[in-house]
């Protein structure tokens, strides 16, 4: 009987691995992979991860490795194939935008459909982000915070003449612009909600930053719905975090959420319940060291 053959991916390969697989006795079937062209879709709450449009749930096996620079798509590729039970190598965890929604989307975790390819060339990609966003649309650095580098696009006319102005060393994701009058954002310490509060965008801005004019209302956590609390409990869980904020944004057409991300580093407004949560999770840090 002849043996089934290896199916492959070496992401990314090096010069001479055409040498390496002659010398292994099956027969193997070896994909050269690159990053650029590596291929990220969230569509519909599922997830798919595509090299050259090969979903990498085909491959009986993927080599791996990871530079500094590429440390979180190599990170998010595993993730993908941990959730399918592919065997493959590990690497280091870094982590992004991209990992975050990676991490969230394979646990069910409502985000707005989203696309992201390894490429720099836009253009190549025009219909792909049609089919999956369409338009409007905003583009996000995927390491960016607080709304840096990141624009809402209207037609695919306007993204090729602003896409030039982004820094050519970004790596971004284009998603689905969710329609919206306010988000959540909810922080969380040790699991469990200390503070929310209602964002509302200033006119004619789209993000929903504090830092670009968006007013504030703060509520009672046990006046914020159950459905937002335990999304957001569940994002710091999945993504191990004791101190977290979720921002969670409301179609105000359907009223369901979708997570924008989760932040590490959230800023805390004076004389807020923000303060009183922070206090509680340092109190909480301190007398770990005390014990």
């Amino acid at each position: 009987m002849t043996p089934k053959k290896l199916k492959l991916l070496v992401l990314p390969s090096v010069s001479n691995m055409d040498q390496v697989v002659k010398k292994i006795s099956l027969p193997v079937d070896l994909t050269k992979g690159r990053f650029r062209n590596i291929e990220f879709i969230f569509k519909n709450n599922q997830v798919s991860v595509l090299h050259k449009n090969i979903d990498l749930k085909n491959f009986s096996f993927v080599w791996l490795c990871s530079s500094w620079g590429s440390r979180d798509l190599a990170y998010a590729v595993q993730l993908y194939l941990d959730f399918h039970k592919i065997p493959h190598t590990h690497v280091e965890k870094g982590t992004s935008k991209l990992t975050d929604q990676m991490a969230l989307s394979l646990e069910n975790i409502p985000v707005p459909d989203t696309l992201f390819f390894g490429h720099k060339d836009v253009r190549k990609s025009l219909s792909q982000i049609q089919k999956i966003c369409g338009y409007p649309l905003v583009i996000k650095d995927i390491r960016g915070s607080r709304g840096a580098h990141s624009l809402i696009i209207n037609s695919e006319a306007e993204l090729l003449e602003k896409i030039t102005a982004l820094p050519r060393h970004k790596s971004f994701i284009f998603q689905k612009y969710i329609a919206n009058e306010y988000d959540w954002g909810i922080m969380v310490a040790n699991g469990a909600v200390v503070s929310g509060e209602k964002s509302y965008p200033c006119q004619g801005e789209f993000r929903n930053n504090t830092c670009n004019g968006a007013k504030e209302v703060f509520v009672d956590p046990l006046d914020i719905p159950q459905a937002i609390k335990e999304i957001a409990i569940k994002n710091s869980v999945l993504l191990n975090l004791s101190w977290s904020r979720s921002d969670i944004i409301i179609d105000k057409n359907t009223q369901k959420p979708y997570v924008l991300e989760v932040n590490r580093l959230p800023g805390i407004s004076a004389k807020t319940s923000e303060v009183e949560g922070a206090y509680k999770f340092l109190s909480s840090q301190i007398e770990l060291i005390e014990d």
